[in-house]
Formats: structure tokens, C-alpha cells, sequence
């Protein structure tokens, strides 16, 4: 029986077999594999300078983030994370159609695991030609100067920066701002700020392909004082004939301006010029803007957004007959006693506005006559009127009287 035992090694052989068998079962069952999906793995781009080389800068147009899976024993999947793995574009690999082949690799349990790509495998990228152009530099400032100061001038040096980059990206740029914090200051400061690009939408561009020849905008900014002063605006022209301006008004009529100190001392008042009224037939109302008609050099508005508030009333003219009786005419020039004919009403046409002529009563007009050096006996005499704005006398009476006994 010993050697029997001993000796039989096909037995020997299956036992192990047969054990291997077992472990492997357990092993699974405690330990199965898996397949897992990572997503959003970053694509690091490499060897790049095959382009900007040759004077090309490039656009991703997809394979800047890969999805994978990973396959591997439960145990290992389960504590690996997106930043377990890492995804290359090698641009040395460029094929003819703008695409590079996308490898992944595990920076740890290399041997026990499988990777394989999602749908995206390749980047693919559009070429781009690099060129140079100018770009004005523009000074923007944020915050308010102290009480009694306003910010006058802000320059940005140098005026103009030489950006460089891929054609399709500069083709868009406006302008670069220097942005500039002044909250609460109250004298001249000179200081320095970033430069940032802006396209014609006014959104911030990715300068992440573009060059600058500068990596700093000094700025000087200028706080000047301010000061409240009168606004002087003006109608021009006459409205069309048979038509009558009755009044012109406009608000604010005081505005407060920022100036160097060698302006501001004499500065008493802004004169925004004229409103053209000539030939119109109706009421005109404008707002504008103070900023745009301010004519003097170095004169800020300090409420950028203040507007002139404008209106002049036109109407079309109208007659009225207006009557009166000899109680309403005073009598001048005589102490003797004057009798009136027996006429016991009287006549006179004016012409003006409605909104003027029909609200006038004969007392306004404080009718009279001169009997100065007139002779006993009868007269016929004008009646006189007192002259009242935006009225025209066409017509007064003339009457008549008998001074003396």
C-alpha cells in the first residue's frame, strides 16, 4: 500500500489539479473581474512644435477627453479613480488628415489590468496659420474716486501691443483692457495691470495660443476736482409760418464736471449749443446725451448717463376777436370832461397761441387813449393796448370822443 501511494504520480498530478481548480474557484467567486468605465480623462498634448515649427498653431476640434474601460479584478478596479490613468496625443503621429492616435496608460497595476477606448480614439484638430497684428489698448477703470474727485484721464503705455497667435483667433480681437482699481483715491496714481484680450462681442479671449510682446500695461490715471456749473442751451430757427413757439424749456439746468484744476477755476458754465427749430409745425421733445455735446477739452461729466431733458412747445396760430366797452379804456393826457360816443362796444384782433390768446382778458391789455393837447370838442382817438408777449395786435379800435363841455 506504501508504495502504491508513493509511486502513483498521475494521482499526484490531478490532486494538484484538482486544487488548483478550487483555488481558482474561490478566488473568483471572492474576487471577480470587472469592467468599469472612466470618463473625461484629460488628452495631453506632445510634441506639438511639429506645427509651431512651422509657423502653425492648431484648434481641437474632438479627443481633448476620452471615455475608457477598464477591466481588471474587482479588488483593483474598485479604488482606481479618472487621475489613475492618463491619455497622450502625439503630435509626431499627425496623419495627413489632422488626426493623432489617443494612447491611455494606468500609472499603477499596469500588468493585471486591460484598457481600451471609448468612440473617440483620435484627436482631431484644425490647422491654423500663425500671424502678428497690433492691438489698441484700452484703460478701463472700476470703483470711485473720493468724495469731491472724479477720474480724468487714464493712459494706458504702451498704447498698442503685438499679439501673436493662430489667424482665425486674432481675426476676432477688438481690444485689450488694462483694468484698474481707483475706489476712494483723491490724487494722480501710476500703476500696473494685466492685459487682457476682448473680442468684438465684448467676451474675454483665450489667449492660451496667443503671444503678447508685453505681460504689463502701466497705467497713469489723472483725479481731477469737480464742481457744479450751469448749463447753457439755446433755440435756433422759427418754426414754420403760422406757427408760434410758445415756450422752451430743458432740465437739469446745473451740472456737476471734472477738470485740471488750471480749467476748473474759470469754468462757470457748459454751453451745449443750439436746438434747430426752424420750419417745424408741432411740439418738439428730445433727450441727448451731455457727454456728446460737452465742447470743452479736458471737461468730464462726472453722471456719465445724465441727460438733457428738452421741450418746445409749438402751436399753430389762431385769431380772436376780443370786445370791451368805454368802462375797460382808461383816459390819459386831460382833466377835462371826456364823453364817449354812444357807441356801447368795441373791437381789437390778436393773434398768437391758443394756449396764450385764449386765456387773455381785456383787463390784460389795460386798454387807454391819449387826449394829450387835444382841443375842446370831438376827436376820433386810437385805442392804445399794452404790448403782451407772443400777442399780435392786428387791429384796435378807434373811437370817438368829445372833451370838454
Amino acid at each position: 500500500m506504501k508504495d502504491r501511494m508513493m509511486n502513483n504520480t498521475g494521482m499526484k498530478l490531478l490532486s494538484v489539479g484538482i486544487a488548483v481548480l478550487i483555488w481558482l474557484l474561490v478566488a473568483n467567486t471572492n474576487d471577480p473581474v470587472v469592467s468599469k468605465k472612466f470618463s473625461d480623462i484629460p488628452v495631453k498634448v506632445i510634441n506639438d512644435n511639429v506645427l509651431t515649427d512651422k509657423g502653425y498653431a492648431y484648434e481641437i476640434i474632438e479627443g481633448d477627453a476620452v471615455t475608457i474601460t477598464c477591466r481588471g479584478k474587482n479588488s483593483i478596479v474598485s479604488i482606481l479613480s479618472a487621475s489613475d490613468f492618463q491619455a497622450v496625443a502625439d503630435f509626431s503621429k499627425l496623419s495627413k488628415v489632422d488626426a493623432v492616435p489617443i494612447d491611455v496608460t494606468v500609472k499603477k497595476y499596469e500588468d493585471q489590468l486591460e484598457l481600451s477606448l471609448g468612440n473617440v480614439n483620435t484627436m482631431k484638430i484644425s490647422e491654423e496659420k500663425i500671424t502678428s497684428t497690433s492691438v489698441p489698448v484700452n484703460v478701463e477703470i472700476s470703483g470711485d474716486a473720493a468724495e469731491g474727485y472724479a477720474i480724468g484721464k487714464a493712459t494706458g503705455t504702451p498704447n498698442l501691443v503685438k499679439v501673436t497667435g493662430p489667424e482665425n483667433l486674432l481675426k476676432n480681437i477688438k481690444e485689450i483692457r488694462a483694468e484698474v482699481n481707483v475706489d476712494n483715491i483723491s490724487e494722480d496714481v501710476t500703476t500696473t495691470a494685466k492685459p487682457v484680450l476682448y473680442d468684438r462681442n465684448g467676451e474675454v479671449v483665450d489667449s492660451t495660443q496667443i503671444e503678447m510682446d508685453t505681460s504689463t500695461i502701466s497705467v497713469s490715471v489723472e483725479v481731477w476736482k469737480t464742481k457744479d456749473v450751469k448749463v447753457h442751451l439755446e433755440a435756433a430757427g422759427s418754426p414754420a409760418p403760422g406757427y408760434q413757439l410758445v415756450s422752451f424749456d430743458y432740465e437739469p439746468k446745473t451740472i456737476t464736471v471734472a477738470a485740471p484744476d488750471s480749467v476748473l477755476k474759470d469754468l462757470e458754465s457748459v454751453d451745449l449749443g443750439t436746438i434747430d427749430l426752424d420750419g417745424r409745425t408741432e411740439t418738439y421733445e428730445s433727450d441727448f446725451t451731455i457727454t456728446d455735446h460737452i465742447q470743452e477739452d479736458d471737461v468730464i461729466l462726472v453722471d456719465e448717463n445724465a441727460d438733457i431733458k428738452v421741450k418746445a412747445s409749438i402751436e399753430k396760430i389762431i385769431t380772436r376777436k376780443m370786445s370791451f366797452t368805454q368802462k375797460d379804456v382808461a383816459v390819459k393826457g386831460t382833466d377835462k370832461k371826456v364823453t364817449f360816443d354812444k357807441s356801447n362796444k368795441y373791437n381789437m384782433t390778436i393773434e398768437g397761441a391758443p394756449s396764450i390768446v385764449n386765456k387773455l382778458r381785456i383787463g390784460d391789455f389795460e386798454p387807454w387813449i391819449n387826449l394829450e393837447g387835444l382841443e375842446d370838442g370831438e376827436h376820433r382817438v386810437t385805442v392804445h393796448v399794452k404790448e403782451i408777449e407772443g400777442v399780435i395786435v392786428e387791429q384796435t379800435a378807434r373811437i370817438t370822443v368829445v372833451v370838454g363841455e
